[in-house]
């Protein structure tokens, strides 16, 4: 009896790792101003394959229902995102911003990057297409990552306008383009300039590719020179992702940002800036995202402009128990109740949560050996015996300094009190 491949489950540790990272996420997205939407995790293929790519829409999981309509799971959130605002939110004030933590599923041969069923946490700012917007997203990225305890964030950006425009200017066909791609990815200039000898290159066209390969910061942009006529598109570009630069100043995460030429995000939707959030080590990115203004018109023929991001949950637990960090809070303690009497051992139990600690009661009717025993293999710090009437003093054995006290549980909570303030 196994899990379908590409699919795991999560035992009580996972779980709570996971819900740390979970509850931190939202904690950042609400202080933002962000408000969670759920969809279904089944929806119209047409739905989920709008504006996306053909690559995500071959490794969606796809299948008939009994209406005979095709449904797939969802590979991704910001197509169900968009199918919301159309749909249910297009009077919403905007600016628009939306948070999902939710699954997600995707075909995959590899389990190196990604199961086939994992974990996103992503924001959507819809309404707005100003830098302010895009430098927005980043900066919270930013204070997603850190919040969660990760060290040595970096963040690449790219801009899917900027490459597009500039590989349909060489008038490569597809092979070379993806060749040229490649190499700038590589950073090889020797290997870049043979390329592009090759093949001819204008030297403008030439000086722009080598200017822009070199950058490593975006304040960097501001040297790149480009003939205003045939390029104007592209200086709009570079000018918008300066002015992204000098909102990322202003929240005082610039260190973090570096400008990669090369980068490219394998969903198509994206029209604008492109980013992707890394750390050492891991070798994959821990999520990305980007500018998007042309998909959510596919859904309701309204043209609105958006951004956001994703991250995938795993990779970043993964990255945080590479940096030695234990992403679990303090562990509450935990009381075990028994007694003869059923009813005063409701009642203990009922006054212990009321009290705001975690207690569990004993159905085993079994003898205080044993009940010791339970307690110490699952973790209760506490157990106590208790007697007919909460006012006489009941037993409390620690079972971690292997103590005994007696005394009521009014007053041995009170003391816990004492002690951790």
């Amino acid at each position: 009896m196994q899990t379908p491949k590409g699919t795991k489950d999560y035992l009580p540790p996972e779980a709570e790792r996971h819900r740390y990272v979970e509850q931190r996420l939202r904690e950042v997205f609400k202080l933002w101003g962000y408000q969670e939407i759920r969809s279904p995790a089944i929806e119209l293929v047409e739905v989920l394959s709008t504006g996306v790519g053909s690559e995500l829409i071959d490794s969606m999981f796809k299948f008939q229902d009994f209406d005979g309509k095709i449904v797939a799971l969802r590979a991704e959130m910001t197509a169900p995102a968009a199918r919301i605002v159309t749909t249910k939110m297009l009077e919403a004030p905007r600016p628009i911003r939306l948070f999902y933590i939710c699954n997600v599923f995707r075909y995959s041969q590899s389990y190196l990057e990604r199961e086939r069923e994992f974990w996103q946490a992503g924001v959507e700012l819809i309404g707005c297409n100003t830098p302010g917007a895009d430098g927005e997203v980043l900066a919270l990225l930013a204070s997603s990552l850190k919040k969660l305890g990760l060290e040595e964030v970096r963040i690449d950006v790219g801009h899917a306008g900027l490459l597009k425009d500039l590989l349909r200017a060489t008038g490569l066909d597809k092979e070379k383009k993806f060749v040229l791609q490649n190499l700038l990815g590589y950073r090889d200039e020797d290997q870049l300039e043979r390329f592009m000898d090759q093949n001819n290159f204008s030297s403008q066209l030439r000086e722009a590719f080598l200017r822009l390969s070199r950058c490593r910061r975006l304040e960097e942009l501001s040297s790149v020179s480009l003939e205003p006529l045939k390029y104007r598109r592209i200086k709009d570009y570079l000018r918008a992702l300066l002015e992204v630069k000098d909102s990322l100043v202003e929240y005082g995460v610039e260190n973090l940002v570096f400008f990669d030429f090369s980068l490219v995000r394998k969903i198509e939707y994206y029209t604008g800036i492109v980013f992707e959030a890394s750390v050492p080590n891991l070798g994959l990115p821990l999520g990305g995202g980007g500018r998007y203004d042309n998909l959510i018109e596919k859904f309701g023929k309204v043209k609105i402009p958006a951004t956001g991001f994703a991250v995938e949950i795993e990779k970043c637990l993964r990255a945080l128990i590479a940096q030695g960090f234990q992403p679990l809070d303090k562990r509450k303690v935990k009381f075990l109740v028994a007694s003869r009497f059923r009813d005063s051992a409701i009642k203990a139990v009922e006054a212990i949560r009321g009290a705001g600690v975690t207690a569990l009661l004993d159905v085993t009717r079994d003898g205080r050996k044993k009940v010791l025993d339970y307690a110490k293999r699952s973790g209760a710090d506490f157990v106590v015996f208790v007697d007919s009437s909460l006012e006489k003093s009941a037993t409390i054995h620690d079972t971690r300094l292997e103590t005994v006290t007696n005394m009521t549980i009014k007053a041995f909570l009170q003391s816990l009190e004492d002690d951790q303030r």
